[in-house]
């Protein structure tokens, strides 16, 4: 009995202890429950969107934690990172899910953690409470609670154990922030995103650590200590006054711009520490701990500080250097941080006494304490989009460099144009050195509106090599620079704009983007150019001798004949010619027209029809009339060897009228789903007078009419902005214009830029020997001869997943040689253009894929005629003004300033210059082979009639889409055969277009003869939106779209929109009805284009039928309005969006962009939606938009209807709105000038 009661003595006892450990772990669940109960309710998830970039954070949005430590003043604890150094805009979420703003109100300069304020008062259902701080009880082994916000979730718990109290602080970026001089907690609790700023609670319901990074490649995750962060939290708490306001918060914190890490004695040793040095230190540790028994988790007993790095310029710069052992401060022994911090917190201003061992040798150094307060920045430069601060003492940390230099958080517009990197550091500009912040703020504001000055910078990745640019000055896209201020005891930025001096006392600029740098050149007298004197001969014989010839052959008089006025000249067809116009003169002589020279060279293949390219009648009246034919009239002078020479001189000739475009497109301006904010390419010059110069170049270097456009020419070293005149809605070019006399005044007397000649006929056939000639980017003729291989290849371009512009209706040459990615000219060998080599874009499986192709000349040449037509008419009124009132017109010139001026007039501002309307069949057409088109039951009678008709081709024309909200969607349907138009039979892109020229032609002269009947005063012109006529009957019929944007474009501005005509392609242009345009103030025309109707006979499931389809018309220059209301870029639905074929009932505006950090940002309004709604409102226009909008105050609850533009999914979303960092401005274009206009939308609350 005694055995089997010993034997059951241990299992009993065994069975007491198990007992006795599942009460133990029941108290402690219940005690960790109770805990947690009582912080739960103290945590709040923290909605962070950081305006502006600035110092180490950039523009953006993030979701983190804090958590309440002072409830009756509302104060939250979180991360540095959280709180972000520069401008916010923040909300916490409590538990109840109750959100209430908070401000930012202090940030540690080193260490990561910050407060933010709220006010109590504005939480209503719920009582805040708060989470003591017991930085003491942090010691190794203790079981812990990590409550927060982690990877998004609302509250989420993470247990963990501390095993570390001495842990390097964590290294997150090499280029942002990071924390130093401290050591963090450790222990293996898995948090990850979201979680930052989460309390690090014991069983107690203490905060011991607060949460502030982890390794995404283990569990460990990193903990600040808690002691400097009561300090903190004292000295905030005093800056509340008894009246309820708050005062900046003072708090002194010190550093002597040196890092320290710790080092155990092992390594120390190595780095030269004396035994006795050492023996003293431990004896001091020993005497430490004979005093207190417990360290409270300081390691100092078994390392040292080590020097790590020292900032350059700095109070320790010169006295300490990397590798240096910290005994002494002050006298005082140190091992630890926090014992370090605290002295020199305490010693802020003034110098402490230094002792270290260098390689075993002692030193003592007195070292100025240096104020972080002081080092860390507290203004912002807002320019152009960009940020620009004062170097912090944590940048200039991780960079090994001085403070307070120029600092670009973010490059923006004007910067990064300038090839300004972003962290690079400005030093000076336009000669003006720029040490600080406020001495770049002096020197911007001494530059005018489209200034170009120079610009010094450097990277820190090649710190030793000075960089200079151009900086292009333009005020109108963003408007002047503005400075940001932080104000602590607001919690805001105050915002103060800096006008620039130019701006202060004269009228602010209001075009967008092709200014030119004043002073610029005079402007010529138009009496001295219709009858040059002596006095004009004699400068341009000066000229001549002052500069050597600036291409071969060109010898002293070989330029422009004294005895020709410098007047207009046309590289037009010779329509163009007529009564008025001024022979051209070229500096470059004549290629020979021996077809037998041509045979004898290497390389070379006489064509039958190279007598017509060199030496033709009609190539020889050309030159006579001085309009390309430059090398057609054969080389008569004596000692010239024409044969090998015909290359060289082509290729000057063609140099003479090439030029480079770039184009720059700032952020607030990237419309109609431009795909890049860059684009280069090259520019054919096709009209040049004295005050307007046309330059045609493809739409995949110029997309849109917004951005920044600068010609380079490639016969002169100039520099001119230009203006974006005219867009094609359908095919791949458009047209820039440019100030001739900003030219220099040698250029215009020695004609050294002159425009080339459009031949739209013949068209090039295949086996046609062509020359390819292209201006590379450094401004270098390029040329080979080619063989076009297909003179008729039908360009199909995908749809992007961002709708934008996409060349359609287009037949392109293909040659067998080209020049890789070079766009320039297909040309003869007399000079004349006879198709453009343009560049094309597509996406191609998420990717950009570009390719070359030659656009007939025959396809842009009506629209140069239709501008340049419209341009005489206004110089010939213009001249007619002038003699019947010259003094007046003398005296208004002088008023405006003039060209030069240094008012930041336009490039050719002065001329008025309306883009032509467009007719268009609102329907995409593509090529189907007649042997595919018979297997659709095609009749054979309808085979045999467009084989008849196109032998070569063989082809039908098949509906591929039509446009949203048009009347061929209404009539036609996808996969429809277009057969015949008007009756006769079609099977190519000309025949289609030139069926359309003709039909709007005729109801042009129609409208144009009803206007001239007696009583029709208010003619054609005035028509566009009258009930009854016939535009204003399109306009009542028109989609909701369509006659919003007529009607918001004629509520905004007078815009003078010439009479407008389409005309065929390759053909003709038919006669126009002539409108007098003054050059300054411009007449409107017609807002739209009469009523046209087309006979459509069509093959459709099974049968041909015959349908009537309404034209269509498109603006000449895409969208000319953006609003940007809460960060969201807001426009009317472009050509690339109405082609996915739906509009929704009440589509309203479409959003095509957001930026970063806005409210747009933060709440998710997205950028391919439609706004149906706002608030209940319906939106069917921007007009309305606008007027919804500005009844809202500033932070006002919004509520908005979206529609996705692909699915048509229907969704709503709230947000706030910000009027401090986010106001509502639009981009408004002038068609007339090409000038975009910058304006401010203020609320009406």
């Amino acid at each position: 009995m005694a055995d089997a009661e010993g034997g059951l003595a241990p299992e009993l006892a065994e069975r007491e202890a198990q007992l006795g450990e599942t009460a133990a772990v029941e108290v402690a669940s219940g005690a960790w429950k109770q805990a947690l109960d009582a912080v739960v309710p103290a945590v709040v998830v923290l909605k962070v969107t950081q305006t502006r970039a600035f110092d180490t954070e950039s523009a953006g949005c993030s979701s983190a934690t804090g958590f309440v430590v002072d409830a009756s003043l509302g104060l939250i604890l979180t991360n540095r990172h959280v709180v972000t150094p520069g401008p916010v805009v923040a909300e916490a979420i409590f538990l109840n899910r109750e959100e209430v703003p908070v401000v930012p109100i202090y940030y540690d300069p080193v260490h990561d953690f910050g407060f933010m304020r709220f006010d109590p008062a504005r939480l209503q259902f719920m009582q805040a409470v708060e989470i003591p701080l017991a930085p003491d009880e942090a010691t190794v082994g203790l079981d812990i609670r990590v409550v927060g916000n982690d990877s998004g979730e609302k509250i989420s718990i993470l247990s963990g154990t501390l095993a570390r109290l001495d842990r390097d602080a964590p290294h997150y970026s090499r280029k942002g922030y990071n924390d130093f001089n401290c050591h963090y907690q450790q222990a293996a609790s898995g948090t990850k995103g979201g979680s930052s700023g989460s309390p690090v609670v014991n069983i107690r319901g203490q905060a011991v650590g607060l949460n502030a990074g982890s390794n995404n490649k283990a569990a460990s995750a990193y903990y600040l200590h808690l002691h400097r962060v009561v300090r903190a939290l004292r000295l905030i708490q005093s800056c509340r006054q008894p009246d309820g306001s708050w005062v900046q918060p003072c708090i002194p914190r010190g550093d002597l711009q040196a890092t320290f890490v710790f080092k155990g004695y092992d390594e120390v040793r190595r780095l030269g520490l004396r035994k006795e040095t050492e023996a003293a230190v431990r004896a001091c540790k020993q005497l430490e701990a004979g005093n207190t028994t417990v360290l409270d988790g300081r390691p100092g007993s078994t390392g040292m500080l080590v020097v790590e790095s020292v900032v350059p310029g700095g109070p320790a710069d010169g006295v300490l250097e990397p590798g240096d052992v910290l005994v002494r401060l002050n006298g005082r022994i140190l091992t630890e941080f926090r014992s370090m911090e605290e002295l020199l917190d305490d010693s802020v201003g003034g110098a402490v006494r230094v002792e270290v061992e260098r390689g075993g040798a002692p030193l003592a150094a007195d070292v100025r304490v240096q104020d972080l307060q002081g080092v860390t920045p507290s203004v912002l430069l807002e320019l152009a989009g960009g940020s620009v601060n004062e170097l912090s003492y944590q940048q200039a940390r991780n960079n090994r460099a001085a403070v307070g230099q120029v600092y670009v958080s973010e490059p923006g517009y004007l910067l990064g144009k300038a090839g300004v990197s972003k962290h690079a550091i400005i030093t000076a500009v336009a000669g003006t050195p720029t040490p600080n912040l406020t001495a770049l703020v002096e020197a911007l504001k001494c530059l005018r509106h489209g200034q170009r000055v120079p610009i010094q910078f450097f990277s820190f990745g090649d710190r030793h090599r000075r960089k200079s640019s151009i900086l292009h000055i333009n005020w109108a896209w963003y408007g002047p620079p503005r400075v940001w201020t932080r104000n602590n005891a607001a919690g805001t930025w105050d915002c103060k704009e800096e006008v620039p001096y130019s701006m202060a006392h004269t009228a602010a600029p209001s075009g967008g983007g092709s200014q030119p740098a004043p002073p610029g050149p005079p402007v010529p007298d138009p009496a001295a150019a219709a009858a040059p004197g002596e006095h004009q001969a004699a400068a341009s014989e000066a000229a001549a001798k002052q500069r050597p010839p600036m291409h071969p052959g060109a010898a002293s008089g070989a330029g422009a004949d004294a005895s020709l006025p410098a007047g207009a000249s046309g590289g037009l067809s010779g329509g163009l010619i007529g009564a008025g116009s001024i022979p051209c003169k070229h500096s470059v002589p004549s290629i020979p027209a021996q077809e037998e020279v041509e045979k004898k060279q290497a390389g070379v293949t006489a064509q039958a029809d190279d007598a017509r390219l060199l030496g033709s009648p009609s190539a020889k009246a050309a030159a006579a009339v001085g309009v390309g034919g430059a090398f057609a009239g054969g080389l008569g002078g004596e000692g010239v060897q024409a044969g090998p020479k015909w290359r060289p001189l082509l290729e000057e000739q063609l140099r003479c009228g090439l030029t480079q475009v770039d184009v720059e497109i700032p952020t607030v301006a990237l419309t109609d789903g431009v795909r890049s904010r860059s684009f280069r390419g090259c520019g054919v010059i096709v009209y040049q007078s004295e005050t307007l110069g046309l330059v045609v170049v493809d739409r995949n270097t110029v997309s849109v009419s917004t951005g920044d456009v600068l010609l380079s020419f490639g016969a002169y070293p100039a520099e001119l902005p230009a203006a974006v005149r005219f867009l094609h809605p359908l095919h791949n070019f458009g047209l820039v214009s440019y100030d001739p006399r900003q030219l220099a005044e040698e250029v215009r007397a020695r004609r050294l830029i002159r425009p080339l000649r459009l031949a739209p006929s013949p068209p090039l056939r295949r086996g046609d020997s062509v020359e390819l000639v292209c201006l590379s980017k450094s401004l270098r003729i390029l040329h080979r001869t080619s063989t076009v291989t297909n003179p008729a290849t039908s360009v199909s371009i995908r749809r992007a997943e961002v709708p934008r512009f996409r060349a359609v209706h287009e037949e392109v040459v293909r040659l067998d040689l080209d020049l890789g990615m070079e766009s320039g000219v297909l040309c003869d060998r007399s000079g004349e253009v006879r198709a453009l080599w343009c560049s094309y874009s597509e996406q191609v499986s998420k990717a950009e894929v570009q390719w070359i192709a030659g656009l007939p000349a025959a396809i842009a040449e009506p629209w140069v005629t239709r501008l340049v037509t419209v341009h005489e008419r206004q110089q010939a009124q213009q001249q007619q003004e002038q003699q019947q009132a010259p003094a007046e017109a003398a005296a208004a010139a002088e008023s405006e300033g003039g060209v030069g001026s240094g008012s930041g007039a336009v490039a050719a501002a002065g001329v008025m210059l309306p883009p032509p309307l467009v007719a268009t069949l609102d329907a995409e057409l593509e090529p189907l082979l007649l042997s595919k088109a018979a297997q659709f039951g095609l009749p054979s009678e309808w085979v045999s009639r467009l084989v008849a008709l196109d032998g070569e081709r063989r082809q039908v024309l098949r509906v591929r889409l039509c446009l949203a909200g048009s009347d061929a969607r209404r009539v036609l349907r996808d996969a429809d055969l277009v057969l015949a138009i008007g009756g006769q039979p079609i099977s190519s892109f000309n025949d289609v277009e030139r069926m359309i020229a003709q039909a709007a032609a005729a109801a042009e002269a129609a409208a144009a003869a009803a206007a001239s009947q007696p009583g029709a005063g208010a003619g054609a012109p005035g028509t566009a939106g009258v009930p009854g006529s016939a535009a204003g009957q399109q306009d009542q019929e028109a989609p909701p779209m369509k006659r919003a944007r007529v009607a918001a474009s004629e509520g905004m501005e007078e815009e003078g929109l010439v009479t407008a005509m389409e005309v065929d392609v390759g053909q003709p242009m038919a006669p126009a009805v002539p409108t007098a345009v003054p050059a300054a103030v411009p007449v409107p025309a017609q807002a739209q284009l009469p009523e046209v109707s087309l006979s459509l006979t069509i093959f459709r499931d099974g049968e041909v039928q015959e349908v009537a389809v309404r034209l269509g018309q498109e603006d000449g220059l895409g969208t000319d309005r953006l609003v940007h209301w809460c960060g969201a870029q807001l426009q009317y639905p472009h050509r690339g969006v109405r082609e996915l074929g739906h509009l929704p009932d009440r589509h309203g505006v479409y959003i095509s962009r957001w930026h970063h950090g806005s409210p747009a940002h933060r709440y998710g309004l997205c950028a391919q939606h439609w706004v149906s709604e706002v608030n209940g409102h319906p939106i069917p226009d921007l007009d309305t938009f606008i007027a919804v909008v500005r009844q809202l105050a500033d932070g006002a609850d919004v509520r908005v209807r979206l529609l996705h533009l692909g699915s048509g999914k229907s969704k709503v979303l709230t947000l706030k709105t910000d009027h401090r960092y986010w106001p509502t401005s639009q981009l408004v274009l002038d068609k007339c000038s090409g000038e975009w206009t910058r304006q401010a939308i203020g609320s009406l609350v």
